[in-house]
């Protein structure tokens, strides 16, 4: 228990450390505590107030001088490389207690992204994105068709049933999708079109290496009960010079749970 004598210097060392962590931004007004996390798959970000660096960000290490800010601050998001501000982060005034998080592909920056939980715990639910550094893709949305995928191990033939199409999927992810499971012996699988057409995103065949153009199928793993987020790529050697079958899907909810 702490005697009386000693309470004035305790409570002089709770205000100067919270004097020293609201330096942040000398401006004073109501105080807010906030963290930033999520995922950086290409560069470093860099977190600024006031022209001052308060840390950075890449793959999902986020690291920042401190947590307390004020209400309406604006923190830009700038890469380290060139300064560029790709975004910014608006402090509210309310809860105190805030966490905002961000995902970032080297082109585009989805802001403030949530986990939304799936009605049912035999469903799972997602957002999409789609990104690709290849030089020949051709540079706007896509579309993603799903397909009810079932082989008839008789005659070893695939049947493709076509289940839905999700529109203008970019390099920000977008809407939930929440998807029932898939009947025995059946799964769930993915075309990506240009947005709008059926035709491949990409401006020439060129270095587009596929064994059967018509059947390049990306497979969607189902998780029951789980919320991801999926970013959906072309595979290829690099990524950049060559694209060959299928598609890569790589989940990242959990940097943002």
């Amino acid at each position: 228990m702490i005697k009386l004598k000693y309470l004035p210097l305790v409570f002089a060392l709770f205000l100067l450390a919270c004097k020293k962590e609201q330096l942040l931004n000398p401006n004073q007004g109501k105080a807010v505590s906030l963290a930033i996390k999520g995922y950086v798959m290409a560069d470093t970000l860099e977190f600024v107030l006031n022209n001052k660096v308060l840390g950075q960000a890449i793959d999902n290490k986020f690291t920042l001088n401190g947590t307390l800010f004020n209400a309406g601050d604006k923190i830009q998001i700038r890469k380290k490389t060139d300064s560029k501000t790709i975004g910014n982060i608006e402090v509210a005034a309310s809860p105190f207690n805030q966490v905002k998080r961000i995902f970032y592909d080297g082109t585009t920056l989805s802001n403030n992204l949530e986990l939304t939980p799936v009605s049912k715990p035999e469903n799972m639910g997602f957002r999409l994105t789609f990104s690709t550094p290849f030089k020949g893709f051709y540079g706007g949305p896509v579309d993603v068709e799903l397909f009810d995928q079932y082989i008839n191990f008789d005659t070893f033939e695939f049947i493709y049933t076509p289940v839905k199409t999700f529109k203008n999927i970019t390099g920000a992810f977008g809407d939930f999708i929440e998807l029932p499971p898939a009947e025995q012996d059946h799964s769930y699988v993915f075309k990506v079109y240009k947005a709008g057409t059926k035709e491949l995103p990409y401006t020439s065949m060129q270095n587009v290496n596929l064994s059967d153009p018509e059947n390049n199928y990306g497979a969607l793993d189902f998780s029951p009960g789980e919320s991801k987020l999926l970013s959906i790529s072309p595979n290829g050697n690099d990524g950049r010079t060559e694209i060959g079958d299928g598609y890569s899907v790589i989940d990242f909810s959990a940097d943002f749970k």
